[in-house]
């Protein structure tokens, strides 16, 4: 077994992977079966834990943790370790644990993120006043609360709790607010991110208090709602309460999560939402389902209250290509005021050559008196949805190719949702493949990258192996495309495998 040297190269190990495989790849029998050990194809991530392995290693994830705690001293890890396990969604935290076991025993801090309820409880029991004393502006008891390791490792869940118990216990105040302008309770930490509702239980019955910022972080929580329900159980007066509260379940466009906090009284028309428009206005625009919609409207919502542009939502309806929101608008009330340029775009979102062809005739020149505005957010809205018929149609009829939506361009939102053909089409129709968002400063391959990890629902048939495929085959450049397993926005298994065939590394 191979032993690594006391203060190791991250980039020499990688090159022995790469090495590794090249070799196997070019008839070089000791390293295929060195390969072979391990896996039964000769891939990146097969001669990665072929390297990890021969060091002693169970994984490349360990490895690379350990490279990086071998470099890094322990105060040093410590408080990154305890940042991970706070706002980190890769499970950074748990491979620099694996690495450094001491990090477990550091301090009370590590105790408390940890669940280590014997080791808190002791220490507590010693000094009283470390269960109130802030730790960097947070207490003890947000540290706990914030915690991830209850979905790092289940195990820990119960410890976590114990521990949350044993702060209150001691005096820890369950309202207690961070420093500066975004100010956290305890509570906050326990229903945003991963997630608590076991520990959220726990201060509500200590005494927290829930507001409609905490509504609206528990709505975009993956615990089947159960933070929610919890909050909207404890919550004084929804229906003055809850004002921005909906607008989470609407932009994830999430039925349920609407149902309930509607249940529970939020009123739609007190309704505040991130782009300043009435609740049906901005459901339409977030793609929400006609049944989320109807829950709306049910409760009151208005059905033609405009948007920050003027539009009624049946016209937003209408230029969206959604004939089942025009229809349950129409139900409930709201005016016909759908313009020419208003059908001509439904039309063209719906790739339905024989009306774009009906309407242009009964008003010559009515392409050309479309907004920039209203051109982008249909080509976008086809490329989001791998529509290749209705992207071609409105090329054809003078969209432009390098369109912009609220952030990217058309080949940018084609390439997150993994639009292959439609990124073909565009391609071909000129868009530029090195663009760049104004958000992220990233380019079309940078977002296809992404979008295969997080796995949008636009496009029904998305295919991102093949995207990243015709975008490199164009001559996008793989620059400043990470693969390090720390980063949040890693792509999918088989992208990253056609990432490094092109030069992109170090794979996870």
């Amino acid at each position: 077994m191979a032993t690594l040297p006391p203060r190791p190269n991250l980039d020499h190990l990688r090159r022995q992977a790469r090495d590794l495989l090249r070799a196997a790849r070019a008839g070089d029998a000791a390293a295929a079966d060195r390969i072979r050990a391990v896996s039964g194809r000769p891939t990146l991530a097969a001669a990665q834990l072929a390297v990890a392995r021969e060091y002693g290693f169970a994984s490349w994830a360990r490895l690379t943790t350990e490279v990086q705690a071998r470099t890094t001293d322990l105060a040093q890890q410590v408080e990154a370790f305890c940042e991970a396990s706070i706002r980190d969604g890769t499970g950074r935290a748990a491979r620099m644990l694996a690495a450094t076991p001491a990090i477990a025993d550091y301090n009370l801090a590590t105790a408390v993120i940890l669940g280590d309820s014997t080791r808190v409880r002791r220490e507590i029991s010693q000094r009283p006043d470390l269960a109130t004393r802030p730790i960097r502006g947070w207490t003890p008891l947000h540290l706990a609360c914030a915690s991830r390791w209850h979905r790092l490792d289940p195990v820990r869940a119960d410890g976590l709790l114990a521990v949350a118990r044993r702060l209150l216990e001691a005096g820890a105040d369950p309202v207690a607010r961070t420093g500066g302008a975004g100010s956290w309770t305890p509570l906050r930490c326990a229903v945003a991110g991963a997630a608590n509702p076991p520990i959220a239980q726990l201060l509500l019955e200590h005494g927290a208090v829930p507001d409609d910022h905490d509504l609206y972080l528990a709505g975009f929580g993956d615990d089947d709602h159960r933070c929610l329900r919890l909050l909207l159980g404890h919550a004084a007066n929804v229906p003055e309460l809850a004002r921005t509260a909906l607008s989470a379940p609407i932009s994830t466009n999430d039925t349920e999560g609407v149902r309930l906090l509607l249940a529970a009284g939020a009123d739609p028309c007190r309704y505040v939402g991130d782009d300043g428009g009435p609740v049906v206005y901005e459901a339409i625009g977030f793609g929400c389902a006609a049944g989320l919609v109807e829950e709306l409207l049910a409760h009151g919502a208005e059905p033609d209250a405009p948007g920050p542009d003027g539009r009624s939502p049946y016209r937003l309806a209408t230029d969206r290509g959604r004939k089942d929101l025009a229809v349950l608008l129409r139900r409930f009330g709201a005016d016909d005021d759908a313009t020419d340029a208003d059908l001509l775009l439904s039309a063209c979102v719906r790739a339905d050559q024989a009306d774009v062809q009906r309407l242009i005739t009964l008003s010559p020149g009515l392409a050309g008196r479309l907004t920039a505005d209203q051109q982008a957010a249909a080509i976008v809205q086809a490329a989001e949805a791998g529509h290749t018929a209705a992207v071609g149609l409105m090329l054809d009829l003078g969209f432009p190719a390098e369109a912009r939506g609220d952030s990217g361009t058309v080949l940018h939102a084609a390439a997150y949702s993994g639009s292959a053909d439609v990124v073909t089409l565009l391609i071909r129709r000129g868009a530029d493949i090195e663009a760049r968002d104004p958000a992220w400063d990233s380019t079309p391959l940078e977002w296809a990258a992404v979008g295969s990890g997080e796995r949008p629902g636009s496009n029904p048939s998305p295919d991102w192996p093949a995207t990243v495929r015709a975008l490199i085959e164009a001559g996008a450049s793989t620059r400043g495309i990470s693969l390090s397993p720390d980063d949040p926005k890693l792509p999918s298994a088989d992208v990253a495998e056609l990432l490094w065939e092109h030069g992109v590394g170090p794979a996870a």
